[in-house]
């Protein structure tokens, strides 16, 4: 019996679940949790679909391409709960940013400066200034310190503290708010970009990577530790540009645009997922 392409799809869709599913359970979330949220996905996805399609957004419609009961469809749409907004870049994360990219706040082999907490730049107080007038830079310390990215050091009384960065990216402590934000938002986007590609959409995105086996596990620690170099160079040359032209587009009409550029770098046993 020939498989149909939804049937290939939904296999597909399984293979990347899976670990989503181990992460879940971790956490504590059962498959009655995750059907009853997978059905609000499949209902905004539909509405999404159909308006696109210019297609009429009635119960039946929606019904009919979710596969969930009218029923269902029905009281979903009378509580109309509308989309949680979409949660931008945090300052914190502005801040790690510039601090890692910009030649005031780096030295010459583009590595980060250990920053006087007060004082003129290059210092935490101008760097966090520099990004955002609204928060408080001891504030945006504290979140940085909170979240396991940055420490302060005490210095000498003449000297003043010394605020170090103590991650070579910004991933938030385990369990953090702001690394599952980190999670859904990377992984959304890079299944929205291979998706964009599997339904023809044009231009395509890119979206390659490289795979080898038949490795020793040091030989695996040596590519994992190039692949940070990589990443290092790229995040830099496109943090330099991004910065460049959103400051050149901000005020015309049609800046409506958003990008995301990531890179990942994954090990594992052959055999294992």
């Amino acid at each position: 019996m020939t498989e149909s392409s939804g049937d290939l799809a939904l296999a597909a869709a399984m293979k990347p679940l899976a670990p989503l599913v181990e992460f879940l359970l971790h956490e504590g979330v059962t498959y009655p949790l995750l059907s009853q949220a997978l059905k609000t996905s499949f209902l905004e996805a539909a509405v999404t679909n159909l308006i696109v399609r210019d297609q009429k957004v009635n119960d039946s419609s929606i019904s009919i391409l979710s596969g969930v009961h009218r029923k269902d469809v029905r009281e979903w749409r009378m509580v109309g709960q509308p989309k949680p907004p979409a949660k931008g870049l945090s300052t914190a994360a502005e801040v790690y940013t510039r601090w890692v990219s910009d030649p005031t706040y780096i030295d010459g082999e583009g590595r980060p400066l250990a920053l006087a907490r007060t004082g003129t730049a290059p210092s935490f107080e101008a760097l966090a200034a520099s990004v955002s007038t609204d928060v408080h830079p001891r504030s945006l310390l504290q979140e940085l310190v909170r979240l396991g990215v940055a420490r302060l050091e005490p210095g000498e009384e003449e000297v003043g503290d010394h605020v170090m960065l103590c991650a070579d990216a910004f991933v938030p402590r385990r369990g953090a708010a702001e690394m599952l934000h980190l999670f859904a938002d990377n992984v959304r986007d890079h299944i929205a970009c291979a998706t964009h590609n599997l339904t023809g959409g044009t231009p395509p995105h890119l979206e390659q990577s490289v795979f080898a086996d038949n490795l020793r596990p040091e030989s695996a620690v040596v590519l994992g530790q190039l692949a940070r170099r990589l990443w290092s160079s790229a995040f830099r040359e496109m943090v330099r540009e991004a910065t460049v032209l959103s400051r050149q587009d901000e005020d015309h009409k049609d800046a409506d645009q958003r990008i995301r550029f990531g890179m990942y770098f994954h090990q594992t046993p052959v055999g294992k997922p």
